[in-house]
C-alpha cells in the first residue's frame, strides 16, 4: 500500500496544502515547530488515530477557533489502480470521518485499513524508559495483528483491579483474604496465560527481525539482543501446549506471594509486571547505550514491526519516521535514506546536511506550515 496524495486545511499550523507523494521516499526538512510533525500527524489521524493521543479539538488552529478542519488522504493498494479516499473533517466541534464516501462512527474504525508503522522521538523510551512502556508496546503489536489480544488484556486488567482493591483493604486474616482472592486468581491466571502467549508470539518475531535490522544499521559493527522477562514463568521459552500446567504455575505464584502482597497492598507478580531487556554487544542498553544507539535500537524495533506486517498480511506498510536522523552517524543515516525497501517512507529532519547520502525520492522544505518542493 502507498499514499498517493493528501489535502489539508486548517490542521494545527497548516493553513492549506495539497501534496502528491513519491511511492518510495518522501522527506520534509525544516526547523522545529514549522509543521513537519503536524503533517505526519495529519496522515496518522486518517489511518486510525493521532500518534500524539490527543482529543480532536486540539487540531483546530488556536488563532482561528471557528475554523473547519479538513483532511483528505488518498491511497492505493499494491498492484491496483483504484484510489481509496479517507475524509476527516471537524466542523462546529463535530468530527466526521468517511471512507470511500461511507460515513464511519470513528477514525479508530480505519485502524488497519492502511497498514502503517510510525516512529516518533518518544519511542526512545521503549529502550530506556519504564517497563510499562515496553509492555504496552508489545500489547499494541499483538493487537495490531489480532483484536483477541485486546479482549484478553482487558479482562486481565479488570481482574487485576478487583484483586488490588481487596489487597488494599486487607487486614491480618490471611485465610479470609485468600478466599476472597481465589476467584480473581482464577481470572488473572486464565487471562495472564493468554496475554503471555500473545506477547511472546509477536516478541518472537521482533526478536528475530530487530537484531538483524540493527546489524544492518551499523554495518555489522554492533550486536543487539532482546530478552522477555516473565515475573511468573521466569523464562520466555514456555510450552503453551500444556495450558493447565501454566495455569497452575500462575495460581501457585499468586498464592506464594500472598503474605508479602498483603503488606504491599497490591499484586506483585503477573503479566502486568513483565519487562523486556535490550543488550548491545552484551551490555545493558538501558544503562550503557549512547543516544545514537538508543535511537538505532528503537528504529530497528519499529522497522521489525513493518516486517511482521509484511510477512503476516502480505502487504507493505507505510513507514513514518519523525525526527529520526538526529544523533545518528553517516552509516546509520545512509541506511535509513536508501535501504528501507518495499515500503513507502516518510521522514522528517531539521538539517539539509543529513540528506547528503540521499538517492532518489522527493523532498520538501517546511516553513510556517507550508511545504516547498526542492
Amino acid at each position: 500500500m502507498y499514499i498517493t496524495r493528501i489535502y489539508i486545511r486548517n490542521f494545527r499550523n497548516i493553513k492549506e496544502t495539497e501534496l502528491c507523494f513519491d511511492k518510495r521516499l518522501n522527506l520534509f526538512v525544516g526547523k522545529n515547530a514549522q509543521g513537519k510533525t503536524n503533517l505526519m500527524e495529519a496522515i496518522s489521524v486518517c489511518l486510525g488515530g493521532s500518534f500524539r493521543h490527543v482529543r480532536f479539538n486540539q487540531y483546530i488552529p488556536t488563532d482561528v477557533p471557528e475554523a473547519e478542519v479538513v483532511i483528505r488522504l488518498y491511497f492505493k493498494e499494491d498492484n491496483t489502480e483504484r484510489e481509496n479516499a479517507v475524509e476527516y473533517t471537524i466542523c462546529n466541534n463535530v468530527l466526521s470521518v468517511k471512507y470511500n464516501g461511507l460515513k464511519m462512527n470513528d477514525a479508530a474504525e480505519l485502524y488497519g485499513v492502511l497498514k502503517y508503522v510510525v516512529f516518533i522521538p518518544e519511542h526512545l523510551s521503549l529502550i530506556k524508559g519504564a517497563p510499562e512502556l515496553r509492555r504496552s508496546y508489545l500489547d499494541e503489536v499483538a493487537v495490531m495483528q489480532t483484536r483477541t489480544h485486546l479482549k484478553k488484556l482487558s479482562r486481565y486488567n479488570k481482574g487485576l483491579k478487583q484483586r488490588n482493591n481487596i489487597l488494599a483493604f486487607s487486614g491480618a486474616d490471611t485465610a479470609g483474604i485468600s478466599a476472597q482472592l481465589a476467584p480473581w486468581n482464577d481470572v488473572l491466571a486464565c487471562e495472564g496465560v493468554n496475554v503471555t502467549y500473545g506477547r511472546l508470539k509477536y516478541f518472537a518475531f521482533l526478536k528475530e527481525y530487530t537484531p538483524e535490522i540493527y546489524s544492518e544499521l551499523t554495518e555489522g559493527a554492533e550486536r543487539l539482543e532482546m530478552e522477555y522477562i516473565s515475573s511468573v514463568f521466569k523464562t520466555e521459552r514456555i510450552n503453551f501446549d500444556d495450558v493447565n500446567n501454566l495455569y497452575n504455575i500462575y495460581v501457585g505464584e499468586l498464592e506464594k506471594n500472598l503474605e508479602s502482597e498483603m503488606k504491599l497492598k497490591y499484586t506483585s507478580v503477573g503479566v502486568h509486571r513483565d519487562d523486556v531487556s535490550f543488550f548491545i554487544n552484551g551490555m545493558s542498553a538501558r544503562d550503557y547505550a549512547s543516544q545514537g544507539q538508543f535511537r538505532s535500537a528503537a528504529l530497528a524495533l519499529k522497522l521489525s514491526e513493518a516486517e511482521i506486517i509484511r510477512r503476516k498480511n502480505k502487504t507493505c506498510p507505510v513507514v513514518i519516521l519523525d525526527d529520526i536522523l538526529s544523533e545518528l552517524d553517516f552509516v546509520r543515516r545512509n541506511y535509513i535514506l536508501n535501504n528501507i525497501e518495499k515500503s513507502q517512507v516518510f521522514i522528517t529532519c531539521c538539517n539539509i546536511e543529513d540528506l547528503s547520502s540521499l538517492s532518489g525520492g522527493s523532498a520538501w522544505r517546511t516553513e510556517k506550515g507550508a511545504f516547498i518542493k526542492f
